[in-house]
């Protein structure tokens, strides 16, 4: 299930119009409709907003909710925020557009899986350096 599709649903439970959902996250409604149907993904900051009134942005997100418990594999709302910031950041193409929306899908993914792996504070510091070495390379 994509993040469009996910969003929707949260909306529709919630028993929202476009015009009412984007308000809480500080946007158009013509923006909520790209969203909702993968052509634009939100900034970080929409997302926050979302969270202020009670969404669950890890299962938006991610599509279940993040618990870091300690276990292998558990995603805490640090790790996906870093995760987040850095696609928004460095999934462009040569001319700075934002890559498509199943690439940056996929590159988000591969993020988070990579900061469960190690210590997610060792990790999310030295991630946007370990990135710009291997751009640069």
């Amino acid at each position: 299930m994509s993040f469009g599709i996910r969003l929707r649903a949260e909306r529709e439970a919630r028993r929202l119009t476009q015009e009412q959902f984007a308000a809480w996250g500080g946007v158009k409604r013509v923006s909520q409709h790209l969203y909702e149907q993968d052509a634009r993904v939100p900034d970080l900051n929409y997302l926050l907003r979302l969270q202020e009134h009670g969404v669950d942005i890890g299962r938006l997100v991610l599509g279940q909710t993040p618990t870091h418990t300690g276990r292998p594999g558990a995603v805490g709302l640090d790790v996906c925020v870093a995760a987040f910031r850095t696609v928004d950041e460095f999934a462009r193409d040569a001319s700075g557009e934002p890559l498509p929306y199943s690439e940056r899908e996929r590159f988000f993914a591969f993020l988070c899986s990579t900061l469960v792996q190690e210590d997610s504070n060792e990790a999310t510091a030295t991630l946007k350096e370990r990135l710009i070495r291997l751009m640069s390379a």
